[in-house]
């Protein structure tokens, strides 16, 4: 029997596009670039990597911190774990479904 509807593509196909970025003045060559191709997979463990930096920074920040600084700091730390879990559940999804089996 045929489908009336067909399945949709798997997401898991998706892979990034050439994207410059740079935090310069507008105008400036862009120094640097994601490159075209790669694999959701492989961007979103490269994300995981650069949360965890941002998380490792935030938290050397909260060391310091004080008064609404320190509250910014929490609100901060909160964002960057629910960032990191999506990531984490993400990738575990992908990991799932590519299993054998």
């Amino acid at each position: 029997m045929k489908k009336p509807v067909p399945d949709p593509p798997s997401l898991f196909n998706i892979t990034t596009t050439y994207t410059e970025f740079c935090f310069c003045d507008e105008g400036e060559t862009p120094l640097f670039s994601i490159c075209e191709g790669a694999s959701m997979k492989h961007a979103l463990e490269q994300l995981m990597a650069l949360l965890r930096l941002a998380y490792e920074n935030n938290d050397q920040v909260g060391e310091l911190a004080q008064g609404r600084i320190a509250r910014m700091q929490l609100a901060t730390q909160h964002s960057l774990e629910a960032s990191k879990a999506i990531v984490a559940s993400l990738l575990s999804g992908i990991e799932k479904q590519q299993a054998p089996g």
